[in-house]
């Protein structure tokens, strides 16, 4: 104490006085910082949770209906991604099932199919037809007559109104003898393919997907069962025997991020259904110097557009099994852990002694002569 004492009296007036200061000010964070080091080993808080409806305890909630949060947070764990919404990046697998059970409607001539034209009573050889790109045929002595869109048998009634004034009450059918059709198209295209009858389809940039023979569709923002039937509606306008089913690839959009206190902050890809512990986790774990105790969730539930806030005291729901104080994570969470009470103070104080010392332009050194 004496010599600390003598080497204070050899310090040059400025410099002792702002010595002084300093000691002045350490002593004076004291009290504040004994107040953090408490509050930080005692740190016991509630999970709280605040949204478009107000803040509300999760822990309290809990302990007044334990098994219904616990069947929630089950049924979360265990539904996979059934839950989860498509977003632009992600790859669908579509698998086309067809069969050969009849239309129930009519069929309809299209373009390269080829008929049979048969006059009945007229003495007139029946004619084998092509329909042409235009969706016309030619037909003796009458010219050009449409016949694409049209079922046989209106095609039959259309060639009768034409030779009206040819033949006396003509008959004349319409045989099918060739037809195109677009499922059989689609079968060819499908088979040719490395995947059989399926085709993977990734989700555009503007949330649509392609497939043959559909306009775009928008499936961002839907779950896997709403695409499939999203994809099904637009296929039965044009097919009555065909019906697809949708698997979810690869999930880009199935993430969260983790960061603060943590070993290692970044994306954690989500292969499944996972808690804010797992997440937590699969970071690396929280360093020495981050809380447990409240960590901060900012998450978004399906069909709001306001984030929730929950802070979680992940300690409590490890130490004493409190699976109601975790949270199951939707896509695109963001995972916050503090530093605690005691890290804070520390680096305050770090903080307020490399200002004061090192851009205040105040130093202390000591020479010593042999």
């Amino acid at each position: 104490m004496d010599n600390i004492t003598s080497l204070l009296r050899a310090l040059p007036g400025s410099c002792l006085d702002a010595v002084l200061r300093c000691i002045a000010r350490v002593v004076a964070l004291l009290p504040g910082l004994a107040c953090a080091v408490l509050a930080g080993c005692v740190s016991n808080g509630p999970t709280v949770e605040d949204g478009p409806d107000g803040r509300v305890n999760i822990t309290e909630e809990g302990r007044a209906n334990p098994e219904a949060i616990r069947d929630r947070i089950f049924h979360d764990m265990t539904r996979g991604l059934s839950a989860y919404r498509l977003i632009a990046g992600d790859v669908l697998e579509v698998l086309y099932l067809s069969s050969n059970r009849p239309q129930p409607m009519e069929y309809v001539l299209g373009v390269g199919d080829r008929l049979r034209i048969e006059f009945h009573y007229t003495g007139e050889a029946p004619r084998e037809l092509l329909i042409r790109p235009d969706g016309r045929i030619t037909v003796p002595l009458k010219g050009d007559v449409l016949a694409a869109g049209r079922t046989s048998m209106q095609l039959a009634q259309e060639l009768e109104a034409v030779y009206a004034d040819t033949f006396r009450d003509p008959r004349i059918s319409v045989i099918v003898e060739q037809y195109t059709s677009k499922i059989e198209d689609l079968r060819v295209s499908l088979t040719n393919l490395q995947r059989g009858r399926s085709q993977k389809a990734t989700i555009a940039p503007d949330g649509s997907v392609y497939l043959p023979y559909l306009p775009s569709i928008r499936v961002a923002g839907m779950t896997q069962d709403e695409a499939r039937n999203a994809i099904n509606a637009e296929y039965a306008k044009a097919f009555s025997n065909l019906e697809v089913s949708v698997l979810l690839e690869t999930a880009t959009g199935n993430r969260v991020f983790v960061f603060g206190e943590v070993a290692r902050p970044g994306v954690v890809q989500l292969t499944g259904t996972m808690t804010a512990m797992q997440a937590v986790a699969s970071a690396g774990g929280h360093l020495p110097t981050g809380s447990l105790s409240d960590i901060r969730v900012l998450y978004w539930k399906p069909g709001e557009t306001e984030p929730r806030l929950r802070t979680i005291n992940i300690a409590r729901a490890f130490n004493d099994r409190r699976a109601d104080e975790d949270l199951v994570l939707p896509p695109n969470s963001s995972i916050y852990v503090p530093p605690t009470s005691i890290t804070l103070a520390n680096r305050a104080v770090d903080q307020f002694l490399r200002q004061l010392f090192l851009f205040n332009g105040v130093g202390i050194g000591f020479q010593r002569e042999f």
